[in-house]
């Protein structure tokens, strides 16, 4: 995957260690950061995340991106491609936007803009999964053509498995 993308209010790249302050304050936010073990606490915390991102970049060409705007360079989310639950062969896609800068339609175009560099390169199948009281996060999926597969219940209750096929893979 490419490390630069743009939309039309929106720059997005590839994540790099002097990334991590900045996103820092996204992460550390408990408004903000409400999935997996919640917000982090740390600095190192959220070098450690930016540190897997590249690797994951540098071995599978999963990419995951900074969100700025393009009017003022601030970095208001991420976005990108990870190894979820489904797998490298059918990643994951996911993101996150700042509290002061949701509801402005960024996550769904920065997904959007994903999506679409995962068909550039190939991708089959993209995948989400998403509590289903995260109301909002289902919402943008809706918008970006995820479509419901299955719900499932691990540890911390239900999980809905959406999904969107980009072109069948060549034979």
């Amino acid at each position: 995957m490419r490390p630069f993308l743009s939309t039309k209010r929106l720059r997005l790249r590839a994540f790099r260690r002097d990334d991590a302050p900045a996103l820092h304050e996204i992460f550390a936010d408990p408004h903000t950061h409400t999935i997996g073990g919640g917000p982090f606490t740390r600095i190192e915390q959220t070098e450690a995340w930016v540190e897997r991102r590249i690797a994951t970049r540098t071995d599978l060409s999963l990419c995951w991106y900074g969100v700025r705007l393009k009017a003022t360079g601030r970095l208001v989310g991420n976005c990108g491609i990870f190894v979820g639950r489904t797998g490298a062969n059918e990643p994951e896609i996911g993101y996150m936007i700042r509290r002061d800068s949701q509801r402005l339609g960024y996550a769904t175009e920065a997904a959007e803009e994903v999506l679409a560099e995962c068909a550039r390169a190939r991708l089959g199948r993209v995948w989400a999964t998403v509590r289903p009281g995260n109301l909002a996060s289902v919402r943008v999926l809706q918008r970006i053509g995820m479509e419901l597969d299955r719900r499932e219940d691990d540890d911390k209750g239900a999980l809905l498995f959406l999904s969107r096929a980009l072109h069948d893979r060549p034979t």
